[in-house]
């Protein structure tokens, strides 16, 4: 399965990916109107303590919390890459979803509607956070190829020393 995963030590929290899923996930794709008129909600949060600033978003977990609370279906996993998706037409309301996601970022709209990360599902070019971040701090792919680049990293910065 491939995932948004963080270099938490690029991340300025400058909020960046936040205005590109904003615009992703607007309807007229521009960055007026999700911050104007149409409202739309982030579906990755920067959040901040102290000087250091972490990008979260739904991981997709295995066995998802979210997904085993949702007594509708409107979660559900898809088998084959993982990826938790939302069905607006068979969601109550409830938010039991919120509750469960150990993460906080399964989050009610002003419209009552759940909102998760979708991993930009459509999008040629992959999650638009990712392509957003100006340092490199968001990459998608799989977990062995992001544990392969943290390890040459660590080891290029030890044979600096």
């Amino acid at each position: 399965m491939q995932s948004i995963f963080v270099d938490d030590a690029k991340c300025l929290g400058c909020k960046t990916c936040e205005l590109a899923c904003c615009v992703a996930h607007s309807s007229s794709k521009t960055l007026f109107s999700p911050c104007a008129a149409e409202a739309v909600q982030t579906r990755i949060y920067v959040e901040s303590a102290g000087a250091g600033a972490f990008p979260l978003q739904c991981r997709h977990c295995a066995e998802a919390q979210c997904v085993r609370a949702c007594v509708t279906g409107a979660l559900s996993e898809n088998p084959e890459t993982g990826a938790v998706s939302y069905a607006k037409e068979k969601c109550l309301g409830c938010l039991m979803c919120v509750i469960a996601c150990p993460f906080g970022v399964c989050a009610e709209t002003r419209n009552k509607e759940i909102v998760t990360c979708d991993l930009c599902a459509g999008l040629a070019e992959g999650p638009a956070c990712v392509g957003s971040c100006p340092t490199g701090a968001l990459s998608f792919g799989s977990a062995e190829s992001f544990a392969k680049e943290r390890r040459r990293n660590y080891l290029e910065k030890s044979v600096q020393l």
